[in-house]
């Protein structure tokens, strides 16, 4: 299983703060597959998280207008390669588990596999020529969060994960997964200090978006 993320990666992708790129495991896959699946087993067992998978560099993208004001960049999260791999791994789990117990809802899109903002709006689209041939009013509403992610409560997410069943082993390697987690802005070879984060679900992360 290891040995097949790996070969899944792209070799394109930046590293995160530790500095290992995804074109480094996949030129040594054969040799680092099987040490690789005995640390993932003893972090999973042991419920220990080392402190590299939980930093992040954050990497600003300007969009558009002033430079100088902050909310025109879009940051980008760099976190570790290895961290992503077991993350890949535990997402396939959960993703295994929600649908064999239908804990998805049929109108949940996103984040899934074969699902996508296409077969969302052609659902859409389908239900409301329905409504309107039947002669029925449709009123539409549009919903944004901003920064729907960073505002996560960890207490109510692992609460939740619990109210749906997931076992008490996995539980806990997520919850030491999302404590103690901190971040720093690169830009051009300079380095911010580090800020802890204590809220959210991570950015850039494999399981951010199936936790959210």
């Amino acid at each position: 299983m290891v040995a097949m993320k790996i070969r899944d990666m792209k070799d394109n992708k930046s590293p995160g703060v530790d500095g290992i790129p995804p074109k480094l495991l996949l030129e040594i896959v054969e040799q680092i597959s099987i040490p690789l699946a005995t640390v993932f087993n003893l972090s999973l067992e042991e419920g220990i998280v080392p402190l590299e998978w939980k930093e992040a560099n954050i990497i600003p993208l300007f969009k558009k207008g002033s430079r100088n004001k902050s909310e025109n960049n879009r940051p980008v999260s760099l976190t570790s390669v290895i961290c992503k791999l077991l993350e890949r791994l535990i997402k396939d789990h959960l993703v295994d588990f929600l649908v064999k117990n239908k804990l998805i809802n049929p109108s949940q899109h996103g984040f899934f596999k074969a699902r996508s903002c296409l077969t969302n709006m052609l659902c859409f689209l389908e239900d409301v020529t329905k409504w309107v041939d039947e002669g029925s009013p449709v009123d539409i509403i549009y919903l944004d969060f901003k920064k729907a992610f960073d505002k996560v409560p960890h207490q109510r997410l692992l609460l939740k994960l619990k109210a749906l069943g997931l076992g008490n082993g996995m539980i806990n390697w997520i919850e030491k997964w999302l404590i103690d987690r901190r971040q720093r802005v690169v830009v051009d070879g300079e380095v911010s200090n580090w800020k802890s984060v204590l809220s959210g679900v991570p950015q850039g992360s494999v399981l951010g978006p199936i936790l959210f």
